[in-house]
């Protein structure tokens, strides 16, 4: 006999299930919106006579790229705003060839505009130090908002989630507007380009099921979700009056041979060229936000790292002076791990007082030999008396006790990623001693999400 509660469940599910089934006999499309019979309940959009109601559900907006309902905790991996700089911590910016280009901050506008000039072969990139980590399993969304300039031939655009070898991705050539798909899985990237006005969901030019008609000159939101696990279906959209209106979508399971792109941990990129020099004007595209979302939240399942100095002391001998400790960066194709740094701790051996901080990306003198870490993603150097530190932007510190330990963590936005031109950020662990001839031992525990 179930229990009171029991009974009032099932009591809910069955109404739950009839519900459905009317829901099923009495659908109809009212002026592109799938709703009941009695004029109330939105099902979705973008629908037409003779869709089945699973594959109408399949792209309906409230539904993450796994059909599950996007009430479902969506965690925010990255976010990006440019209301007061162009947040040079987050954002790599650099002219990768040619001549002619720049990049200008305008804070009352909180963008940043990247700039061909006319007639002169080049390409302005901006694009984040860091790669996002996608979980299996989860639905990964990332959201941009920009301005294409208006294009012609020989100005090539995009604002996507990608780099040289991988990724999707919205681009103008030669005044046309394409979804993308990069993909290195033969080895070399290709790109899979559909131009506006074959996209299989909405053209968004006024004749699709949304009668949104989109303005590339003008500031608009544009958003990619995609499950991978190797395989399964990306998702191109673009909003319309608060709205989530898709107007591609590319299905890869049970189509491949492979995985359709060879990683889902990308930086977000902004780039314009000039391309040949044939554009014979100046041309901007007006970078603005972005944001990459685990929709259904995320669970670090990453393996846990250690490095120390196994005994062997820095002897950290002048007052008020940094010297390296331990260094962490990322090894060489391994540009998309995330790596969270859990904790540090450090050991004086002597009465000397101290001073430790961690350091992005200072200048350390002498050798400081990196050296790949057994069973990871990073490399790691140890320090020593040589290794005295300067610049860097510092994450984190503290003060600790002579003849003490102590333990300390770096939560911080900024984790370790790669430049354009694929110089590897480091992270160095320092002390900077209050007394003479201090000596000095540590150790580093980290994640590492793959």
């Amino acid at each position: 006999m179930p229990s009171p509660v029991e009974q009032l469940i099932n009591k809910a599910l069955s109404k739950i299930a009839k519900s459905v089934d009317a829901i099923k006999s009495n659908l109809v499309t009212i002026k592109g919106y799938l709703v009941t019979s009695d004029g109330e309940t939105l099902i979705g959009e973008a629908v037409s006579t003779g869709e089945t109601l699973d594959s109408i559900l399949a792209l309906t907006p409230s539904l993450d790229a796994f059909a599950r309902s996007r009430i479902t905790f969506p965690e925010t991996i990255f976010d990006s705003k440019q209301i007061f700089d162009n947040v040079p911590l987050l954002w790599d910016d650099q002219e990768v060839s040619g001549s002619g280009t720049s990049s200008t901050h305008f804070p009352d506008r909180a963008e940043t505009a990247m700039a061909v000039s006319a007639s002169t072969a080049g390409v302005r990139t901006r694009q984040t130090f860091m790669r996002f980590n996608y979980q299996p399993g989860k639905s990964h969304l990332v959201i941009l908002t920009g301005v294409f300039d208006q294009g012609g031939t020989g100005l090539y655009q995009w604002m996507g989630y990608m780099d040289d070898e991988n990724g999707v991705y919205f681009t103008d050539q030669d005044g046309v507007m394409n979804i993308g798909l990069r993909s290195n899985v033969s080895g070399g990237a290709l790109d899979v380009n559909v131009a506006q006005a074959d996209w299989n969901l909405d053209p968004v030019d006024g004749t699709g099921p949304s009668g949104f008609t989109l303005d590339k000159t003008k500031a608009n939101i544009y958003f990619f979700d995609f499950e991978w696990l190797g395989v399964g279906t990306v998702r191109y959209g673009v909003f319309s009056d608060g709205k989530p209106v898709y107007v591609h979508a590319t299905h890869n399971a049970n189509a491949n041979t492979a995985v359709y792109m060879s990683t889902p941990n990308l930086p977000i990129r902004y780039s314009i060229e000039n391309k040949g020099g044939n554009y014979d004007s100046g041309a901007n595209l007006q970078h603005l936000c972005s944001t990459v979302i685990s929709e259904g939240g995320q669970n670090p399942r990453g393996i846990i790292h250690y490095e120390s100095t196994s005994g062997n002391h820095v002897d950290a001998n002048s007052v008020n002076t940094l010297y390296a400790i331990i260094g962490v960066r990322l090894r060489d194709g391994y540009e998309g791990l995330t790596v969270d740094f859990l904790s540090y701790s450090i050991l004086c051996e002597t009465n000397d007082n101290f001073e430790w901080v961690v350091l992005f990306n200072p200048t350390v003198a002498g050798t400081f030999t990196y050296s790949d870490h057994a069973d990871g993603g990073v490399q790691t150097a140890l320090g020593a008396t040589a290794n005295t530190v300067t610049g860097g932007q510092a994450l984190s510190g503290g003060w600790g006790l002579g003849n003490g330990s102590l333990d300390g963590k770096v939560e911080n936005a900024r984790r370790l990623g790669t430049a354009i031109d694929g110089t590897k950020d480091t992270a160095v662990l320092c002390v900077r001693p209050l007394s003479v001839n201090a000596d000095v031992q540590a150790s580093i525990t980290w994640r590492e999400l793959s």
